[in-house]
């Protein structure tokens, strides 16, 4: 029930809001400028050899999952080999993404090594320890290497594939029968 007393308000409310909202887009026009968002983000700082090397070693550590999942994904149980596959596909995509900001830096991606220590996996559970051991390797690098990096925009980057690293944590240790998540905070020593 609306008393007489409160009748002017809803309009007022309404105007107020328009000419809130009006300010706020105009403020943030003239802070953005002519370049997006995104772009001032990218643009914000070179990426310096420091940051070439660091992104060459999660490359060399992301060559080393995809030689995993490649190798390992056929020795599956049929429950898992769908996420083995997806797993291999965000693998490469990762890959692809470090070897673009390597070359956008002006180096040179390291190319994957001609073998890589995979032991001898013989069941569905030897690879899915293989793989977990490789996922935690690259939280742990990808968590370092959040650290060291300099331009905002390889940091985020960073911090996307960490994010689907995770994931693949969660499900192979969910596969192995232990906690998906163990911890609140991901360590990449689980």
């Amino acid at each position: 029930m609306v008393s007489e007393d409160c009748e002017g308000e809803p309009s007022s409310r309404r105007g107020l809001l328009r000419a809130a909202g009006a300010g706020l887009a105009g403020l943030l026009l003239a802070g953005c400028g002519s370049q997006s968002l995104k772009a001032q983000v990218h643009n914000s700082a070179p990426i310096l050899g420091a940051d070439v090397d660091l992104l060459n070693q999660l490359l060399h550590l992301e060559h080393w999952a995809i030689a995993a999942y490649t190798a390992g994904t056929p020795l599956l149980a049929p429950a898992v080999t769908k996420a083995g596959a997806l797993f291999l596909n965000d693998e490469l995509e990762h890959a692809g993404a470090l070897a673009g900001l390597v070359k956008e830096a002006g180096g040179k991606p390291i190319k994957p090594a001609p073998s890589y220590p995979l032991g001898r996996p013989g069941s569905s559970d030897d690879v899915l320890r293989l793989l977990h051991t490789i996922e935690n390797a690259q939280l742990t690098a990808y968590l370092k290497a959040l650290t060291r990096l300099e331009p905002g925009f390889l940091k985020a980057s960073v911090a996307t594939i960490l994010a689907n690293d995770a994931q693949h944590a969660a499900v192979v240790r969910a596969a192995l029968q232990q906690p998906a998540v163990p911890a609140a905070f991901v360590t990449g020593r689980d």
